[in-house]
């Protein structure tokens, strides 16, 4: 008997410890400087040495690596590049650590997982996957350095003042903490005021309200170059999410001279554009897509109708107050015989009218972007994540994930994993308003206690000598109710306005500090003799806060994120034949019928893609051998696109002898190409 339950017990044991290994990351849980990054790159594909490989893709404005991890199954059969392929990128701007680790735990994910898990072996058996987890490593490297600031530019040196000298003016550890932060002091031109609801924090004086400005705010250092500015000129550098080519801020000088001057934008794009397998792109960084749609401004060209500028809507023959589609537009210049017979497409009308760059998701493509949308938010409420749209940052000018949908033409995600947890309304100290007032019998009025009422009156406005102690006495003697003392504190000249009320926007980030960082998110404010500023103080979040959560907060919302990336993985286009005739006309004729479907979710390509002329046709070839003859059709049909579940059916007469075969190749550049053969009975 006691055998068979330390079997039992054993088995327990044996069972637990294989869905703790299933359940939990290899690596470890920590965020890896670059260096590190590039040796646990180094160390994998060594692991791996059958699956991956290792290539060095660019090097930094700083000189440091950057390293692309190829992951794909039977490179001996079949090409790496010749399959269809996924990238991933991470962090971007250097300051999202938890996207770099997130780049790490996906790449240990398919590697460990393949030969155990059947949908990882077939993805990488038939597909091709590229990981780069570290674009920024100069910005990422301050994370590690003795003293922490919060940097989203490369060491690309910049006179960001126009003084004629380079990073000559940076921030200083003047308090010693390590740790820049900020510096207040009192100026009669200041701006700021300390926030009354709460003194660590400050807010932008408001006229309107009567409110006059006391307080100057820098980051915290010196004046080195004595121009009165403060920190306005540091090391580096260049945003590299804002580099890229699309909807480019030109005469910026924190983007870059011009799209693609940085040495690390123009290794990923050189990797992409010698890459053309890549079918799906999915970005770590501080953008989310999915939560946001927003792109990168107003709607011009990819809105559904238009303006035509006065100046060509008189030569059309249009009104210039009228809005229409770029079809209609496009219809009435083929019409005029505009382009001398050269194929007009809505891009080049776009061009030609000058409407300016893309800036929302085409029409066509939107349905898919919302139904993942809408899978992704639903897997994040069932996971327990909390994520809130309205802090999801959406697609900026000039941004990677801009160029990789609006110019390199495929479906890309953007997923900035981690948010600062909105504070419980407890913690927001809102759970009295009047109108809860209103409804409230006196027994609930004072059972709230005075510590609440007292915060109630506080945030009200009402004057020192209405006091908590007073209004209990005045309930408990039965002289006013709550509804009455509603109605009373509504009337009263000093009661502060809805306005008046409204939480400062970084309240959130200073409740995260205190209840879950136990107060290390916040250094409080001390004073400090400033060699020029005189008595100032120094204090204010840490870099940071907003973007890199304690690495024990990762796990969760990692495995989230990597799994929902796989799926978007599994959900590529896929070409498959689905039927094949061959019907017997004549004496050696044949009539053939070939049925193309695409298998996959997503489409064979984005309409934003057949916009920019980067995603091509299907090509349907027709191989003949010797002997055989093509009577009707064409030996290449092209066939723009397949949606998810299309059918496009392709029909040749060719002569040739029974019992022979005919082959049937189709292929696309971001497509696995497949072949059907024919038999001739």
């Amino acid at each position: 008997m006691r055998r068979k339950i330390l079997i039992v017990l054993l088995s327990f044991s044996l069972i637990l410890f294989l869905l703790l290994v299933q359940n939990s990351f290899s690596i470890e849980l920590k965020y890896h400087s670059p260096a590190e990054v590039s040796n646990f790159l180094k160390d994998i594909s060594n692991k791996y040495p059958s699956l991956c490989s290792l290539s060095l893709l660019g090097k930094s404005s700083g000189g440091q690596k950057i390293f692309c991890l190829e992951i794909a199954a039977g490179r001996d059969k079949v090409a790496a590049e010749k399959r269809q392929a996924i990238l991933v990128t991470a962090n971007v701007e250097g300051l999202h650590l938890p996207g770099t680790e997130a780049a790490l735990a996906l790449a240990e994910k398919l590697l460990s997982g393949y030969g155990k898990d059947k949908s990882l072996t077939d993805l990488l058996d038939r597909k091709t996957v590229y990981i780069v987890p570290l674009l920024n490593p100069d910005a990422a490297a301050i994370y590690f350095s003795s003293v922490k600031y919060e940097k989203s530019s490369n060491d690309h040196p910049v006179d960001e003042d126009n003084d004629g000298l380079i990073d000559e003016d940076g921030p200083e550890d003047l308090n010693k903490d390590g740790l820049i932060t900020m510096m207040r002091v009192k100026s009669p031109d200041g701006r700021w005021i300390i926030d009354p609801k709460d003194p660590r924090l400050m807010k932008l004086a408001d006229s309107k309200k009567g409110e006059k400005g006391e307080y100057q705010l820098y980051t915290e250092g010196l004046d080195n170059d004595g121009d009165g500015l403060y920190n306005e000129d540091g090391p580096g550098g260049v945003e590299l999410n804002r580099n890229f080519p699309h909807d480019f801020e030109y005469f910026n000088k924190s983007v870059g001279l011009y799209p693609v001057s940085e040495p690390e934008t123009e290794a990923l794009l050189k990797f992409m554009f010698d890459h053309k397998n890549i079918a799906l792109v999915i970005n770590f960084s501080t953008e989310n897509n999915l939560l946001n749609l927003q792109q990168t401004g107003q709607a011009r060209v990819g809105s559904d109708r238009v303006r035509v500028p006065r100046q060509f809507a008189t030569f059309l023959g249009l009104d210039p107050d009228t809005e229409y589609s770029l079809k209609e537009i496009m219809d009435i210049l083929k019409s005029m015989n505009i382009g001398g017979g050269m194929e007009i497409d809505e891009s080049m009308v776009a061009t030609f009218l000058g409407l300016g760059p893309a800036v929302t998701i085409d029409r066509q493509d939107m349905p898919i972007y919302e139904e993942l949308q809408k899978e992704y938010k639903d897997g994040l409420k069932e996971a327990k994540l909390d994520f809130l749209e309205k802090r999801a940052k959406g697609v900026g000018k000039g941004s990677l994930v801009a160029f990789c949908y609006y110019q390199y033409g495929v479906p890309v995600f953007s997923f900035d994993l981690w948010q600062v947890p909105e504070p419980k309304k407890d913690e927001k100290k809102e759970a009295l308003t009047p109108d809860k007032l209103k409804s409230m019998t006196s027994e609930e009025f004072l059972a709230l206690g005075e510590e609440k009422i007292a915060a109630f009156l506080k945030d009200q406005g009402a004057p020192p000598n209405f006091s908590a102690s007073l209004l209990i006495n005045m309930v408990k003697s039965g002289q006013v109710t709550p509804a009455k003392m509603a109605e009373m504190m509504e009337k009263m000249p000093g009661r502060k306005s809805g306005a008046d009320r409204e939480e400062n926007p970084e309240a959130y980030l200073l409740a995260y500090s205190d209840n879950i960082l136990k107060g290390q998110g916040f250094v409080p404010w001390k004073p400090f003799k400033h060699p020029t500023l005189g008595e100032v103080e120094i204090g204010g979040f840490v870099p940071y806060l907003k973007y890199v959560p304690p690495a024990a907060e990762l796990e969760s919302t990692i495995r989230f994120h990597t799994d929902f990336c796989l799926k978007l993985m599994f959900r590529l286009a896929e070409l498959r034949v689905k039927e094949v005739k061959a019907e017997k006309i004549g004496p050696d004729l044949y009539k053939i019928k070939v049925y193309l479907t695409n298998d996959g979710w997503l489409p064979t390509s984005t309409a934003q893609g057949r916009r920019a002329l980067t995603a091509y046709p299907i090509r349907a070839r027709l191989k003949l051998d010797k002997g055989q003859n093509l009577i009707a059709g064409r030996p290449m049909e092209i066939i723009p696109f397949l949606g998810s579940g299309d059918v496009r059916q392709l029909e040749w007469v060719v002569q040739a002898r029974k019992n022979s075969r005919i082959k049937v190749e189709f292929w696309s550049n971001k497509l696995n190409p497949i072949e059907t053969v024919i038999a001739l009975d």
